[in-house]
């Protein structure tokens, strides 16, 4: 209710409706002057937001302790006491998404995933230096095993300079970490190889090479094929019979590679990043698009349960999405106050915390369909392990699906 004077006047001035009390009876709105001061505005400001505070503080209470209360309670139709779920869904989302985004950068997470690399990185220009200092190194040492032990690095060194050479010229000023000189070694021992392989057997071959890369974890841009452009490319594949060559989908994957592989030549890790970026930013959606899918899979599975339409399933599906992304960002917010700090002590309650909080969130969807399908624990169980598992599939396709979508449109 508004401080505002009320009108004497029972006409509402938005529907011209006669009132009866405060609100029309129609529209809603309450009756009162409408020339308001700066103090009224900004009191009305104030009330909006503490009436807000309150009743989304006093719902995710009841979301957490109580999971599917409030399914069961909208579903009744007890709504005005809690915060509606698409005002809840759209605020928790948004801000946990904010959040995410601001503690979480696409390039940390490739650096931690092992897609962009955290060691040194050498180029010709290192390898060069490495060779000349092993030399000097081996032409004073004395002991036997050292010497050896030098003669393989300077060894090792040689050849990585001409693998590099081979593939990318003798100007190249890209670098690169060890498992990617491991690759261009491969690479550059299996031009030389293939170059005696029938042209029959050189899908084989490439199969097999490209096996070998998954052991070694050669950067993504370097399993195009030992391709210049993408006609040299389609060029290899029309000497091939048509047994042999590679399918639609593959050729497609293929020339996009080769392309992206020219285009990030000079600097490889900014296309990790831009995928992880890609993918990073795709998961709002990933999630937008899978909530009514998860509505759909639980609407089949209580489908004999004539008194659920699909919406109730859909807002029941809005507060597990809701919870979880409430129980989600209280885990990412103790990790991040636990790196802050620093204390040992923090450290252990911090990791607790968080495994407590995981537990809970694995469980939640578990007592959530209990206390609003509320049937048996065994029913509720084994459709709790069939939603859980189905959901996850289908969450991974979606996944997989905008993967390729990043990855076509880096």
């Amino acid at each position: 209710m508004s401080h505002l004077k009320e009108r004497k006047e029972k006409i509402c001035l938005n529907c011209q409706t006669e009132v009866i009390g405060r609100y029309c009876h129609k529209c809603g709105q309450e009756n009162l002057e409408p020339k308001e001061t700066v103090w009224h505005l900004i009191q009305h400001f104030f009330n909006d937001i503490t009436h807000f505070d309150g009743k989304f503080f006093a719902t995710v209470k009841l979301l957490l302790r109580r999971p599917g209360f409030l399914s069961l309670e909208y579903m009744r139709g007890r709504r005005m006491s809690y915060l509606n779920p698409i005002r809840m869904y759209v605020f928790t989302s948004a801000i946990f998404f904010i959040i995410l985004f601001s503690l979480k950068r696409p390039e940390d997470m490739a650096k931690s995933n092992g897609f962009v690399d955290k060691g040194s990185r050498k180029g010709i220009a290192t390898l060069m230096a490495d060779e000349a200092r092993h030399q000097k190194s081996l032409e004073k040492e004395e002991d036997e095993d050292d010497k050896e032990e030098l003669r393989t690095s300077i060894r090792n060194a040689s050849m990585e300079i001409a693998a590099i050479k081979k593939i990318y010229g003798d100007s190249a000023r890209q670098t690169f970490s060890k498992d990617e000189l491991k690759g261009l070694l491969l690479r550059a021992m299996a031009d030389s190889l293939a170059v005696n392989i029938p042209a029959a057997d050189r899908q084989e071959f490439r199969e097999a090479l490209r096996d070998t890369s998954e052991r070694v974890n050669v950067n993504v841009l370097d399993w195009h094929g030992n391709y210049k452009d993408v006609e040299d490319y389609d060029s290899a594949e029309r000497a091939l019979p048509d047994s042999l060559r590679d399918g639609w989908l593959k050729r497609t994957i293929m020339r996009r590679a080769i392309l992206i592989s020219q285009e990030y030549k000079e600097e490889p890790r900014l296309f990790t990043e831009h995928l992880f970026e890609n993918i990073f930013h795709s998961f709002p959606k990933i999630l937008f698009i899978s909530l009514p899918i998860f509505a759909l899979i639980l609407n089949i599975l209580y489908f004999r349960h004539k008194q659920y339409y699909y919406v109730d399933h859909g807002i029941f599906t809005i507060h597990v999405y809701c919870a979880t992304f409430i129980l989600l960002l209280l885990a990412m917010l103790l990790n991040a106050l636990d790196k802050l700090l620093g204390w040992h002590w923090f450290h252990v309650v911090a990791d607790i915390a968080i495994f407590v909080d995981c537990l809970y969130m694995m469980i939640y969807l578990y007592k959530a369909m209990r206390g609003f399908y509320q049937q048996r624990r065994a029913k509720t169980f084994l459709k709790y392990f069939i939603t859980f598992s189905v959901a996850s599939f289908i969450n991974m396709i979606l996944l997989v699906i905008f993967l390729l979508i990043s990855v076509f449109s880096v």
